[in-house]
């Protein structure tokens, strides 16, 4: 699949060909959240608790994605990672106040198997190759600003029905905040890496700051990234669909 895929798209470079491929599932799971008076107050406030376990697994990804990518024959895509991960630590402690003030408890929370298996993979992904896990951390970065879009949507949706917008001052903060130019520069710092580098080429030799990179790993990790959040956003969305049929509610 990742041979046929790679020559139906020469044209681009590696970089445009991870944000083809990431923002079809994104464009997906968005489609779903358009429209959220069918989901359930209850629904949407698991919601949240389940995107916290990305947040707080987030920063143990971009630690050992620092560390994978010493590896590489110069230290820039580390140094980026590891100010990425500066730029994260403690924003799951943010993220989890922020949630308790309007009643989601993160500590009442069961434990939702496709979200353990969900991490899992992203930990196993970060653990190979330097540049698979470039690929794959581009990805995931990408995918963060998705992410904090249709959670501020959301924030918002679960404050207004429950009378909570001032209670909830902090947590519409703290997607804002990311959204306002942290994640942004998050993907953009990484993508610079992967930008020119043609598909068509293995090996792409060392220029500059940017060091040599197998653009085949690279893809792979991304894919393999993607792949991984489309099985775990389907899961979320079933989840919540499900839990929205069984009960009466009113969005008014």
């Amino acid at each position: 699949m990742y041979e046929t895929t790679i020559n139906n798209n020469t044209q681009l470079d590696v970089s445009a060909f991870i944000d083809q491929r990431n923002q079809a599932f994104i464009n997906h799971a968005k489609a779903q959240l358009k429209n959220l008076d069918q989901y359930s107050t209850e629904a949407l406030e698991w919601l949240m608790m389940e995107h916290y376990q990305f947040s707080f697994r987030n920063t143990k990804f971009l630690a050992d994605a620092a560390e994978l990518t010493g590896s590489f024959d110069t230290d820039a895509v580390q140094k980026e990672l590891i100010r990425n991960h500066a730029e994260e630590n403690g924003h799951a402690i943010i993220y989890k106040k922020a949630l308790k003030k309007i009643g989601v408890d993160i500590d009442t929370r069961t434990e939702f198997p496709s979200t353990t298996h969900f991490l899992d993979t992203i930990g196993e992904i970060v653990g190979r190759e330097p540049s698979t896990v470039l690929g794959a951390m581009f990805a995931t970065e990408t995918a963060a600003i998705f992410e904090h879009e249709v959670f501020l949507e959301i924030s918002n949706e679960v404050l207004k029905r429950r009378k909570l917008e001032e209670e909830g001052k902090k947590l519409v903060w703290f997607h804002e905040m990311h959204l306002s130019g942290v994640e942004q520069s998050h993907r953009d710092e990484l993508g610079v890496f992967l930008q020119g580098l043609p598909l068509d080429k293995t090996v792409v030799e060392k220029d500059g700051h940017r060091p040599t990179i197998n653009t085949q790993q690279a893809v792979t990790g991304a894919e393999l990234a993607i792949e991984a959040m489309t099985k775990w956003w389907a899961d979320l969305l079933d989840q919540i669909r499900a839990d929205s049929k069984t009960r009466d509610f009113a969005t008014a």
